[in-house]
């Protein structure tokens, strides 16, 4: 009776872990910072949901971003969608530093994300962008793992000095 006891409660135990595990998180960005600020901290809510790689968007003010007036920021995404009416080169510009996390300038276009800084903590990349196309900033999940607020959270330390949304000459 014992050993159909115990094995009652794991595979109770198994099936509600399992579907903890199976449960969708609701997605919230971080919260926005502006430049200069460090990024010190995320939680899995932050993460992106429909991305394998675990990335998690920087949060920006726009203004402090981009001047266009045909760019628009999405505070939910946190992208930067182009909507000018045809097809323009732009001056994307980073400087940011970081203590161990992998960041990420990514411009997106038809469902998918192409990173064009190859790890370099500061640069420029000249985007021809069509309308619709997107830009933004993100970090691939990991750093220590610590309990606050009553929620598990990770600690990062990204710190964006620099991103800018230019029209090119």
């Amino acid at each position: 009776m014992k050993i159909v006891y115990s094995m009652a409660v794991i595979i109770c135990a198994a099936m509600w872990f399992g579907s903890c595990q199976n449960e969708e998180l609701d997605y919230y960005p971080l919260e926005k910072k502006h430049l200069g600020e460090t990024y010190t901290e995320y939680v899995m809510n932050n993460i992106i949901s429909n991305d394998t790689v675990s990335r998690i968007a920087l949060n920006f003010y726009p203004e402090e971003v981009t001047s266009l007036s045909y760019v628009d920021y999405d505070d939910s995404t946190c992208i930067f969608t182009f909507h000018r009416g045809n097809t323009s080169r732009y001056r994307l510009s980073w400087d940011y530093e970081t203590d161990g996390s992998y960041v990420e300038v990514q411009y997106g276009q038809n469902g998918m994300w192409y990173t064009v800084n190859e790890q370099k903590h500061s640069g420029e990349y000249l985007l021809t962008a069509n309308d619709g196309m997107s830009v933004r900033m993100c970090i691939q999940g990991g750093g220590t793992m610590f309990s606050g607020d009553g929620l598990i959270k990770y600690s990062i330390a990204v710190t964006v000095n620099r991103f800018s949304i230019e029209e090119a000459d």
